[in-house]
């Protein structure tokens, strides 16, 4: 059988590679079109076996194509053939009604033998289907007309009698069928010896089974499955002399059941050796049906995890609970969608799951199916390669920094030193006292320079390491400042080892910029991105406009080191700070420790505690 296909696409060239590949093929005759548009047109008029598209067209992309296919000319089997590898674009090709997606690029000849064999394997398909299709309306109307075959055996047997839709099927004439030994006639020959010695030996003790399913050979030697119910046939004197037999013929059945069945084993290979985990959810009678593979996967049997919805979401990580909520409400409303959440492992450790969800009747939003996908070691390699990329944009950063102190911030003070010592050779005594002072401060930026450029070396270089914040503030000299503290003693957090320079370098700060601070105040509180530790005074405040300069390398009324140093050092466990204090009332510096990075080193809760010194 040849293959009729049409080939759509706005680009020549791969029209002429997908004609001539194709074409080349014994089994498959293409016909190509530029548009979509011109497409439908030639559907009018024509049928063809299958139809490739390509998605970016343009008036119709190859997905409005295939819906306008699916609403006028049904199932004609269809491949989305297209250089755009988005994953929005594969779902809403698949869910829109698509056979197969294949993406170009690459090596052209093994790209359509692949695309061959999809075309093949799609064509087939839909003979598969249209098979099912077809043995289901035979199958109702056998039901409906009650169009069985009927024949009866005698004792030795012989057909007695047989009526004409036995005849229509096997294709045997009255008189070439009736009187004749029914085994010898109607049997296979590799069943034959074994069918007559059970039928004798059941005539013998009397008794026949009352259901079986037999083949039946035809005239032209094809073999039919017969699902056959059998009556015993007696004398007067309650002898066995033959039996009724009315049946049904079940080929086609018996091949869609098979073929269903191929295809279930098929799926169970592809789903357990891919980590495939397929489940449906019925929220009316709230029950979850997870696939067989579940055990593999996430460790649980199909009995421990169908209790409902309640259950299911308790097994999801306690931080992703309220966003998966949220992404199912959107998947109720849109049809599908894709969540990523942690999920709980029978063995008490967490996965990361891919889930591709969809309400697969678009009448019924309560029915979902799911798709669930391990894709913990992904998400880890995602996260080392964004931990790695981090290290190394902050070892860029650091290097550069460290490059212009050393490169243009010293050397330019050096450069204004010489500029005052050439002026101090033929300068007055009153110049040379204000000459002098200049050489002092030069001196003291280029030592806090130095000392900035020495500190900052050490950030990032120790593993960071959990410490308590008490014992950090505890080491800071007050003096006349009051320290009021709002936060648990036991509060530890996970930081780089120069963390002491973080606490240090704001109270230096307050004492130094704040005006006439005389209470800081340490605090903390919860938000969804972790935990809030605020350090605020009651001095001065620090102006609006400046509130995100303060952390630019140089920046500020003295050295400007101070506050960019802070932030590099909480850059290193993704701590983030900012200024979000009122000019007028004070400065207010709020640092955001993310989930996981922080905790209460005898198990409280973080913000229960409060001192006050």
């Amino acid at each position: 059988m040849v293959i009729s296909v049409l080939y759509v696409d706005d680009e020549p060239d791969f029209l002429f590679l997908g004609e001539k590949f194709l074409n080349s093929e014994p089994d498959m005759m293409v016909h190509t079109v530029t548009s979509a548009g011109e497409a439908l047109e030639i559907l009018k008029t024509q049928t063809f076996d299958a139809i490739v598209s390509d998605y970016m067209m343009p008036a119709m992309d190859g997905i409005q194509f295939l819906q306008k296919v699916r609403s006028v000319y049904g199932s004609i089997p269809f491949i989305l053939f297209t250089g755009k590898g988005r994953e929005e674009v594969v779902i809403t090709a698949l869910n829109s009604g698509a056979d197969f997606y294949l993406q170009k690029g690459g090596d052209a000849p093994s790209q359509f033998t692949e695309l061959t064999h999809q075309i093949r394997q799609a064509v087939e398909r839909k003979k598969a289907e249209d098979l099912l299709v077809e043995s289901d309306r035979r199958f109702r109307k056998t039901l409906q007309t009650m169009n069985l075959i009927a024949f009866q055996l005698d004792n030795d047997g012989k057909v007695l009698f047989c009526n004409d839709h036995l005849l229509e099927l096997t294709g045997w004439k009255r008189e070439e069928f009736m009187g004749q030994d029914f085994f010898e006639k109607a049997v296979p020959a590799d069943l034959r010896d074994m069918k007559k010695s059970l039928f004798q030996e059941a005539m013998k003790k009397g008794t026949i089974s009352q259901h079986e399913e037999m083949k039946l050979l035809l005239r032209n030697g094809e073999i039919r499955d017969i699902d056959v119910m059998n009556t015993d046939l007696r004398d007067e004197h309650g002898e066995l002399i033959g039996y009724m037999c009315i049946g049904d013929d079940v080929t086609e059945r018996n091949a869609a059941r098979r073929e269903i069945k191929a295809w279930r084993n098929r799926y169970r290979m592809v789903a357990t050796s891919s980590g495939l985990v397929v489940y449906d959810y019925d929220q009316n009678q709230d029950r979850i049906i997870m696939s067989e593979n579940v055990t593999d996967v996430f460790g649980y049997k199909c009995e421990q995890i169908n209790q409902g919805f309640e259950q299911w979401i308790s097994f999801v990580h306690p931080h992703d609970r309220q966003t998966t909520l949220d992404s199912f409400k959107y998947v109720q409303k849109s049809g599908t969608g894709i969540v990523k959440y942690r999920f709980r492992h029978a063995d008490g450790h967490y996965v990361w799951v891919e889930d591709k969800v969809s309400i697969p009747n678009g009448h019924d939003s309560s029915r979902f199916m799911g798709i669930m996908a391990d894709i913990t070691r992904r998400q880890e390699a995602e996260e080392a390669l964004r931990i790695s990329e981090a290290k190394l944009r902050a070892a860029n950063n650091k290097l550069s920094l460290l490059s212009s102190i050393t490169r243009h911030d010293i050397t330019n003070s050096l450069h204004a030193m010489q500029g005052f010592l050439s002026l101090m050779e033929e300068c007055d005594h009153d110049e040379m006292m204000g000459f002098t002072k200049k050489l002092k401060t030069i001196v003291q930026t280029i030592e806090s320079q130095m000392k900035f450029s020495h500190e900052y070396e050490k950030v990032g270089v120790s593993e960071p390491e959990w410490v308590r914040v008490m014992d950090l503030v505890g080491k800071i000299f007050f003096d006349e400042i009051r320290l009021v503290s709002n936060i648990s003693p036991t509060l530890e957090i996970y930081a780089d080892p120069m963390i002491s320079k973080v606490f240090y370098n704001l109270f230096t700060n307050a004492r130094a910029h704040g005006g006439h601070v005389t209470t800081i105040t340490l605090s903390s509180c919860c938000s969804e991105d972790g935990l809030v530790l605020s350090w605020e005074d009651d001095g001065i405040g620090i102006p609006d406009d400046e509130k995100e300069m303060i952390f630019s390398y140089g920046y500020g009324k003295n050295t400007g080191y101070g506050l960019h140093l802070i932030s590099e050092i909480l850059k290193i466990t993704s701590i983030t700070i900012s200024e979000t204090g009122t000019p007028g009332k004070g400065a207010r510096f709020e640092m955001v420790i993310p989930h996981g990075g922080y905790r209460s080193a005898n198990g409280e809760n973080p913000r229960d505690a409060k001192d006050d010194n």
